[in-house]
């Protein structure tokens, strides 16, 4: 096994431990569930946003811990990073966005996403509950206004529950977990 099944043990603890503080009992027991080797590949694909990635990265070392950076290190360059299709006409988020799943179930998907400096993930929405731990401070809008989002704190969206985020001068990498309807991607709110 690479270092990678560890890293993603490694990930995997941090959200069953903030899940836990928030009295999610049923998501931890999912969570804690997940096993197998995460899901890798030999060469990542080559996107514009992962030119990003070291800096996105030197955010988790800087606001969280350098012993998650390290153990992201490792997992980052060995996903398969992809980007939602329906998405391919907002040329700047299509540039400047990626996601990928690590490790996955019948109703449970942890991966990861990394957006690119000054990037505008406009509002959307899917019917999967999301819970997010970003690994870098980001702005945030939950449907009541721009708030900014700590670093290491879980971030919770209910079913259809709309969003958006945007990035500042640095990029940035969140974690995530989506509950339930897994297989319908998120599609944009039209104002």
């Amino acid at each position: 096994m690479t270092a990678a099944g560890p890293a993603v043990d490694a990930l995997t603890a941090r959200f069953v431990a903030a899940l836990g503080r928030r009295g999610a009992m049923a998501e931890v027991m999912a969570v804690a569930s997940l096993g197998g080797a995460p899901q890798l590949v030999d060469t990542a694909p080559d996107l514009p946003v992962l030119t990003h990635l070291d800096d996105a990265l030197a955010r988790v070392g800087e606001e969280v811990d350098e012993q998650l950076r390290d153990a992201l290190t490792v997992v980052t360059r060995r996903v398969a990073w992809t980007r939602t299709a329906s998405y391919a006409d907002d040329e700047a988020l299509f540039a400047g966005y990626a996601h990928a799943a690590l490790r996955t179930d019948d109703d449970v998907v942890l991966g990861l996403v990394v957006l690119g400096p000054d990037v505008h993930y406009r509002a959307h929405h899917h019917p999967a509950e999301e819970y997010y731990l970003p690994l870098g401070t980001i702005g945030w809008d939950h449907g009541e206004g721009w708030v900014d989002e700590p670093a290491g704190e879980l971030v919770h969206h209910a079913p259809w529950q709309p969003h958006a985020m945007r990035t500042g001068e640095r990029p940035v990498l969140l974690a995530y977990l989506w509950f339930d309807e897994v297989d319908t991607p998120s599609a944009f709110v039209e104002p």
